[in-house]
């Protein structure tokens, strides 16, 4: 099984920003939803290609 190791990097970037978003603006915030949805969208992106 091989991963994607530029896609992991970006979902850990990508996770870290949520984290910090989440401290400043609460879990609710705009800002913190759409952040989300793209960490999501990474995920699903990963998972993805790990099926393949």
């Amino acid at each position: 099984m091989s991963t994607n190791p530029t896609i992991k990097g970006k979902i850990e970037q990508e996770r870290d920003v949520l984290n910090k978003l989440v401290s400043i603006y609460g879990i609710e915030h705009p800002l913190v939803i759409r952040q989300s949805e793209l960490l999501d969208e990474l995920i699903n992106q990963h998972n993805k290609t790990k099926s393949t």
